[in-house]
């Protein structure tokens, strides 16, 4: 039996945690191993995982400091033994459907080329009642290192990845920097390092309840202009999420710069953007917005007020 190795990163999870375990420890036709890291809560998470601890051998837990949602999960990547065959991200308030890991292992096998699954979400209300797919069956989701390094579409708690990824992503010289995932998630910087190397899958179908409730850390993709000029407001009162592009940038070129040499829109942004690198951008800029759900003005308006 394929032995898969499912890594969730827990925080005040106490409301939805035992429901989210048990979908993952009914899933079919796979070996479970189950990583947990605990960041920081103070709630009764971690009483709920030491009761499934004391009846399931496979349940191992980390407790750590906050770190925050994508460095918690990388520093679990980073704690989780290399030898397992397949990997997988999982929120704590999801609910997997049981043939969630049996279907991406699947399509995994069928393709050695392919190092990353991911699949559409069937969003829930908080009581798991079905509120609709995040996209519909026939949307087309570009998996290019220049979509993903626009916008990330595809999410983490559906993520299923190859032992050979695992090892690109735990490669110390290879790892994104504790400031960018303080900026960016750490789905993000999977997909990617995966869209890099041409080996991400997507499916229409969903295997996953993806819950919405007020306690989110990331719920489901907001659209529109009005959501654009927000944003855009939001980066200009903090800095911290201003040039969030440049900022991935800069460490995917840093840490595979054999890889993004190839793609010189990544290229162009690993360093402050010079004017000619503005102009470049702009004059790309409506190949870019394909990519993306931003007007080409609030796309320009971004490049030029540096925060891009």
């Amino acid at each position: 039996m394929t032995k898969i190795a499912v890594m969730m990163s827990t925080y005040n999870g106490e409301k939805y945690l035992k429901e989210q375990i048990d979908s993952i420890l009914e899933q079919e036709k796979v070996e479970i191993y189950l990583y947990i890291r605990d960041d920081g809560s103070n709630d009764g998470t971690i009483e709920i995982i030491n009761d499934f601890i004391s009846n399931n051998k496979n349940i191992k837990l980390f407790k750590g400091e906050n770190l925050g949602v994508g460095n918690s999960f990388m520093e679990l990547l980073y704690l989780t033994p290399g030898s397992y065959e397949y990997y997988a991200f999982s929120d704590q308030d999801d609910i997997w459907c049981s043939n969630k890991l049996s279907k991406a292992i699947d399509v995994l096998e069928s393709d050695r080329n392919i190092l990353l699954y991911a699949s559409n979400q069937e969003l829930v209300d908080c009581n798991g009642n079905k509120l609709g797919m995040r996209y519909s069956h026939d949307e087309v989701i570009p998996l290019i290192p220049e979509a993903e390094f626009q916008i990330n579409r595809i999410s983490g708690c559906t993520f299923v990845f190859t032992n050979r990824l695992q090892g690109i992503l735990y490669n110390p010289d290879r790892r994104p920097s504790y400031e960018l995932l303080l900026n960016r998630m750490h789905d993000v910087w999977v997909a990617n390092v995966a869209a890099l190397y041409n080996g991400i899958y997507y499916d229409n179908n969903s295997y996953v309840k993806y819950r919405q409730h007020e306690t989110n850390v990331v719920g489901a993709y907001s659209e529109g202009i009005v959501y654009d000029i927000k944003s855009k407001i939001k980066k200009l009162h903090n800095k911290s999420t201003r040039k969030g592009r440049s900022f991935l940038a800069h460490e995917l070129c840093k840490c595979f710069p054999d890889k993004t040499k190839m793609h010189p829109i990544i290229d162009c942004c690993k360093e402050n953007l010079k004017i000619k690198d503005k102009i470049y951008l702009i004059k790309n800029g409506k190949a870019l917005i394909k990519f993306t759900r931003e007007s080409y003005v609030g796309l320009v308006v971004k490049i030029c007020m540096n925060l891009y």
